[in-house]
Formats: structure tokens, C-alpha cells, sequence
């Protein structure tokens, strides 16, 4: 269907796009998808798209102007003539496993930090530091961004609506930084450093980069890794930004009870359900505020399509199709809830 752009008057909203591989970017897509659907809107005009790792490439091109439905078509490979041309080969790029990593650890120092300032550095952040750097490489995705912005006119500057908050970790400092927020952030010794400067490319390469698997993106003599071992979606950075309404996407989150049948099947459910702790503390706090929250997740038919290599890329068409269902049935629910919940309010106050 076709969507109308955001009149005046329409609340002011927020994307929390969390991380999740391939798979888990083929969610999101379907995900976006139902939710443009649903509420009729572009999601292009958003006000903010917080992206952590897969989140932050979808993010970044929504924030570059390309249209929800025409990602989904090229990720399906049934682009249109008229659609925008997106340099990127779902089949033929990265692998389902990781390449064999580097020997030593990459940043051990970030256990000690953590032991002496448990308050600064978290214990995820800090084991992540144990693991090799590794030899994965990811050319596609910053080559991919690097053409989406110049194209887009956002080569020397980012975009602005919906402004992309790319999520990333200082693997020097042990510290979340937010790229197209921050303006500027500490570094291990305690000196401020101007973070501002990094392009959108660099960014979403950085938030991209697992720890073990590929090696860390290097901005301004700086290395960073996946915003994810900080906080798979990152939702808590909305706290005091003046927006009405936020949808956080998880696709490493999980609903419903779904027996696991292997013992990689019940690690995975037990990742699932402490991330989907994480969000629900983060928002509590945005509710807390007066912000309207949605959070949407795989369900049962979403987690059997995924499996739990959220980076093999044999599914994804799958994985696509049963979140844009999965989704619109949750939002549906949700949105009907709401309006019998707010019903009932009114019918209360006229008493």
C-alpha cells in the first residue's frame, strides 16, 4: 500500500532498531515493513532511528531516504526499474561462519578496567576484550553505506531526518558511544575526544564489527566493536529526547514460550530472554516519562525461520515473510489493547 508523509500534528516518533546478524537484519526489514503498513506512515520521517550492529544498516539507509518497500523488494531480489540501486549481494557477501581469529586477545586491559571501575565498563564489554581480533572482513557493508550517502548527498555530513544514532563500543575505553549524538566522548585515560567527525559509513561499520569475528573498526586512531555487547538495542539513549512515541524492533528478543529441541536452541532462548530483560528495564524508564512504547519481537513462527546462526543467510526470505505477519498481528494486538485501555479511561473521567 501507499503511505502518506507525517502532517503536523502526528506524534512525534522514535525506530530503536536492535542488532541481530543477517537473519536478523532480513526481521527488521519485515518488521518495518508491517509496522509503515500498519500505521500508514513513512518511516523515512521518523525523528530519530537508533541502530545497534543490523539495526544501524537499516538506520543508515533509512536515514539516506531509501524507501522501506524497496529494500524489502531488493533483499527479496525482486527489485523494480524505479527503485534506487543498492550495491549489495545478499548471497555472494560474508559467511555463516567465522574465519579462523587472530591469537591473542584484543583488548585484556578491559578486564582489569572493569575490576577496578565496575561501574564504567560491564561485564559483556569487558569478556569481549578476551577474544582475538578477528579476520572477518566488512568491506560490502561500508562500501554499501559509503555509496548509499554519496548518492543521498551525505557524503561529507549525515542525515537529519530520521537522524541515524549508530551505537558502538570503544573497545580502548570500554565505553558506549552513540555516533550522530555524541559530540564528543572520554577515552580510557579520562580526556574528552571529538567523536562528531566520523562518517556514517565508518559508524555503521563500527557498530557492525563482532568482537572475535571481524576485526574492529579503526576512527581517529580509535578502535571500536559491535554496539551489541553493550546493549543489543541500545533503547535506553531516548531517556529525555522529546518524542511521543517509540517502536523498538528486537530481533534477538523473543515472545511467547517456544520449547527449545537442542541444546543450541536453549542457549539462544536464554540469550533471548535476558536481552528481553534489558529493553523491558529500558522501557520502563521511557514509559516512566510519558513516552508511548512498542516493543515488537519474534514470536514462535519468526524463531523456528531464524534457527540460531543469526548468520547464515539461507533463510532470510523466510525470515522476511514471517516477521512482516508475525509483526502486523503484534502491533494489531498492541494497538487494539491501547485504544480499549484509553476507552476505558475516557469512559472513567466522564463518570
Amino acid at each position: 500500500m501507499g503511505v502518506a508523509r507525517l502532517s503536523t500534528g502526528e506524534p512525534r516518533r522514535a525506530l530503536v532498531l536492535g542488532g541481530g546478524g543477517v537473519l536478523g537484519f532480513a526481521w527488521l526489514l519485515g518488521a518495518l515493513s508491517a509496522l509503515q503498513d500498519v500505521l500508514g506512515v513513512d518511516l523515512r520521517e521518523v525523528e530519530v532511528a537508533v541502530g545497534t550492529s543490523a539495526g544501524s544498516v537499516a538506520a543508515g539507509m533509512l536515514g539516506c531516504g531509501l524507501p522501506v518497500e524497496a529494500l524489502c523488494r531488493h533483499h527479496q531480489g525482486v527489485p523494480l526499474p524505479e527503485d534506487p540501486v543498492i550495491g549489495y549481494d545478499y548471497d555472494g557477501t560474508g559467511a555463516a561462519l567465522p574465519p579462523r581469529p587472530g591469537l591473542r586477545p584484543a583488548a585484556p586491559h578491559l578486564v582489569v578496567d572493569a575490576v577496578l571501575h565496575p561501574r564504567r565498563i560491564s561485564p559483556p564489554v569487558a569478556l569481549s576484550g578476551l577474544l582475538p581480533a578477528g579476520r572477518g572482513t566488512l568491506a560490502p557493508i561500508h562500501d554499501l553505506l559509503q555509496d548509499i550517502t554519496v548518492e543521498a548527498g551525505f557524503g561529507s555530513r549525515w542525515p537529519d531526518r530520521p537522524r541515524p544514532w549508530v551505537v558502538a563500543v570503544d573497545h580502548a575505553a570500554g565505553r558506549r558511544v552513540v555516533f550522530g549524538r555524541d559530540d564528543v566522548a572520554p577515552s580510557r585515560g579520562g580526556a574528552s575526544r571529538i567523536v562528531r567527525r566520523a562518517s556514517l559509513a565508518d559508524a555503521v561499520t563500527a557498530s557492525c564489527s563482532i568482537p572475535g569475528w571481524y576485526e574492529p573498526t579503526v576512527i581517529d586512531g580509535v578502535p571500536y566493536v559491535d554496539g551489541g555487547i553493550a546493549s543489543n538495542a541500545s533503547a535506553d539513549v531516548l531517556r529525555g529526547i522529546a518524542v511521543d512515541e517509540v517502536f523498538v524492533l528486537a530481533p534477538m528478543g523473543g515472545r511467547g514460550r517456544v520449547r527449545p529441541r537442542t541444546v543450541f536452541e536453549h542457549v539462544d532462548r536464554v540469550v533471548r530472554r535476558a536481552i528481553m530483560r534489558t529493553i523491558s528495564r529500558d522501557v520502563a524508564a521511557l514509559r516512566a516519562q510519558g513516552m508511548r512504547v512498542h516493543v515488537l519481537a519474534p514470536g514462535a513462527a519468526d524463531l523456528a525461520a531464524m534457527g540460531v546462526n543469526l548468520m547464515d543467510p539461507r533463510t532470510r526470505g523466510d525470515v522476511l515473510s514471517t516477521a512482516t505477519a508475525s509483526v502486523a498481528e503484534q502491533l494489531h494486538r498492541d494497538l487494539a489493547v491501547r485504544s480499549l485501555s484509553a476507552a476505558r479511561d475516557a469512559s472513567g473521567d466522564t463518570a
